[in-house]
């Protein structure tokens, strides 16, 4: 329709030209409704069947024939048609069909000299200048006419893809882009919306477009705080939870951008994913401090242990000497007192030493189930009548370690599980196989009971030490401590899952170990008591230096006494040959047990050590050889425990010295 349309309009142009130049030509206006009716009629149909391109071309062809034509009956030369004519249809096809103009202005060119030259004007006259003139002047204007528009819209069209490039690319963009894009008009209608607005909103464009965005976030949010997301102002981005009606929840961040002619443009981000990264960085946080609060506290309680380790050492072993000393006297009930509340003092320290993961462990392979089955009626008797004791445990649970810390850890959360039923229930303790998250084999204990239970804040405060809901006086806070200290010093985590009401259950994982159970070596029991030989102590705290002495000479030693190791080592150089054995503590000032130990057997190669200390397992590290259950004696110890030590040591130097 276009094509004809802009032939007809071509050819009327020329018509009108032609009849006010020469007059009313009858033939020439009969020949111009036949073309122009066919240009017309057939451009028509074709472009009302949608192929626009094809009817503009038949109507420019028709007119286009028709004026050259024209020229083969013009009985009046130059014909207006001759320039005129050209020049306005090859303009006319540029900017339809440029690609195929040049066809017309070639042909244009080639017709026109063979149909003037036949012209009833021509023949008349005969070839002169004048129409050798006019014929070069036609062909220079239809070529320059043709040249001109083509370059023109060359340039125009490609501007013009240029222009719907970058349209594209940005209706790409605005497609594309994970924020949805929203824009309005003056009157606060929807004119633009882009798929992530439709996915965020959970509507679609058919439903929102020409409608206020008032009425659209009002069918959506189920809170009604639509106007104050319409109402927001400034490009500093908003907040905004969108509670949709069907129940989602998208933590969202707004803009607003201002637009030419009063239209805005809202920009909608949905940061519901990085809300959640921040939760569980906040969350993270809180976690890392509370770890760091229970290492402050773990530090802080092996220090203290370490030195009450050795008030306790001279307390119990002060107790001993005098009990044995006035078996018949008084005060031996007094004595017995004192030695019990020593060994009490002796249970915290170590609890305190497991939770800051100091303690001296001696881990060992063993089958958990069987351990908890034997220990079962010990737990019994600490559970008491009120309180049942369940086991349900699976073969082969082995795990690596120390006994007495999990068997102390058994004794912890039973006693817990009784104090949490004080009417009495059933505490279960479940023993099983499974695998963690990387798929590694572990070992799992349970121990549930079905007592009043704990909240969540409690909950996530139960592993602290000093942390007690016990009432003043029934409870120290180090039971739960000393037992995440114990599992996680092998290897394995803890966790405590619990509601108030529901009971408690305390899960610890240790790592599956594929060995064959180690057996536990027990010391038979023997006469210690006797001894013989010069024993160098080195010990920097007086009063447990001056104990140890007192124990040692009891036993029949000689004890030769240094404060710390550089007056130990000087007094070993000066008395080299006489030390039978080095006793000495493995934290002191100046140089430590172990470098003590080391530069005496260069000296003295074999000469036999035994190391004492409270938390000895950091510095230990570096003794190579070194077996903690007869080359070491834990603060606080007793006479018994210091002569079986010292006498397997000289024993075993002697037995050497004979086989060589």
């Amino acid at each position: 329709m276009i094509g004809s349309t802009i032939g007809a309009a071509a050819y009327t142009a020329l018509a009108v030209v032609n009849f006010r130049a020469w007059g009313w030509d009858p033939a020439r206006h009969q020949l111009t409704l036949v073309f122009a009716a066919i240009g017309c009629v057939v451009g028509g149909v074709m472009a009302a069947r949608d192929r626009v391109f094809a009817g503009g071309l038949v109507a420019l062809v028709g007119v286009w024939c028709e004026v050259h034509l024209s020229l083969l009956t013009a009985q009046q030369f130059p014909s207006p048609s001759l320039l005129a004519t050209s020049a306005v249809l090859v303009g006319g096809a540029l900017l339809l069909v440029p690609r195929d103009s040049l066809i017309l202005a070639a042909g244009s060119v080639i017709l026109t000299w063979p149909l003037v030259l036949l012209s009833p004007a021509v023949q008349a006259t005969g070839v002169t200048s004048t129409v050798i003139y006019w014929l070069t002047a036609h062909a220079v204007v239809t070529i320059a006419v043709w040249s001109l528009v083509s370059l023109g819209f060359s340039i125009v069209d490609g501007a013009f893809v240029v222009v719907l490039r970058k349209e594209r690319e940005l209706a790409e963009t605005i497609d594309r882009s994970p924020d949805g894009i929203l824009v309005i008009d003056s009157t606060e209608k929807l004119q633009v919306m882009n798929p992530a607005a439709e996915r965020i909103l959970g509507v679609t464009q058919h439903e929102c477009l020409g409608r206020e965005l008032s009425v659209i976030l009002n069918g959506v949010t189920a809170r009604g705080d639509a106007p104050d997301v319409i109402s927001a102002s400034g490009e500093r981005p908003h907040s905004w939870s969108l509670a949709h009606r069907d129940g989602r929840l998208i933590e969202l961040e707004i803009t607003w951008l201002a637009m030419d002619e009063g239209r805005r443009q809202l920009v909608l981000r949905d940061v519901s994913e990085r809300a959640r990264a921040e939760d569980t960085r906040r969350d993270m946080e809180l976690q890392l401090a509370h770890a760091q609060r229970l290492e402050a506290v773990g530090q802080l309680a092996g220090g203290i242990a370490h030195d009450f380790n050795n008030i306790l050492t001279i307390i119990g072993a002060s107790a001993e000497v005098l009990r044995s000393e006035l078996r018949d006297a008084n005060g031996g009930p007094l004595l017995d007192e004192i030695i019990a509340a020593q060994e009490r003092g002796a249970t915290l320290t170590r609890q305190l030493l497991a939770f800051a993961r100091r303690d001296t462990v001696q881990p060992r392979v063993f089958d958990l189930s069987q351990q908890v089955l034997t220990l079962q009626r010990l737990l019994q008797r600490v559970a008491g009548e009120q309180t049942r004791i369940c086991c349900d445990v699976e073969p082969d649970c082995r795990v690596r370690a120390d006994v007495g810390q999990v068997e102390q850890a058994l004794v912890n959360l039973v006693t817990n599980a009784r104090d949490a039923m004080p009417s009495g229930g059933t505490c279960t303790l479940s023993v099983g196989r499974g695998t963690n998250d990387d798929g590694e084999s572990l070992v799992w204990l349970r121990v549930r009971d079905e007592g009043v239970g704990m909240d969540s804040a409690t909950s996530l405060r139960a592993f602290e030490p000093f942390f007690t809901t016990k009432p003043r006086g029934r409870g120290t806070g180090l039971g739960l401590a000393a037992v995440h200290g114990m599992v996680m010093q092998s290897g394995g985590r803890a966790e405590i899952t619990s509601a108030l009401g529901s009971g408690t259950t305390v899960t610890l994982e240790f790592p599956f170990v594929n060995e064959a159970p180690t057996v536990r070596q027990v010391q038979p029991p023997g006469d210690h008591m006797a001894g013989g030989g010069m024993i160098l102590v080195a010990e920097d705290d007086d009063g447990t230096r001056a104990t140890v002495a007192r124990m040692l000479q009891r036993l029949g030693y000689q004890v030769m006494l240094a404060p710390d190791g550089l007056q130990a080592l000087r007094m070993a150089e000066a008395n080299l040959g006489r030390i039978d054995l080095l006793l000495t503590d493995v934290m002191m000032p100046g140089l430590s047990g172990p470098q003590l130990a080391s530069k005496l057997q260069l000296q003295s190669p074999g000469m036999p050590v035994v190391f004492m200390s409270g938390y000895p397992e950091d510095a230990l590290a570096q003794v190579q050889g070194l077996r903690l259950e007869t080359d070491f004696v834990a603060k606080p110890f007793t006479s018994a425990i210091l002569a079986r030590r010292v006498s397997e040591k000289l024993a075993a130097v002697a037995v050497l010295t004979q086989n060589a």
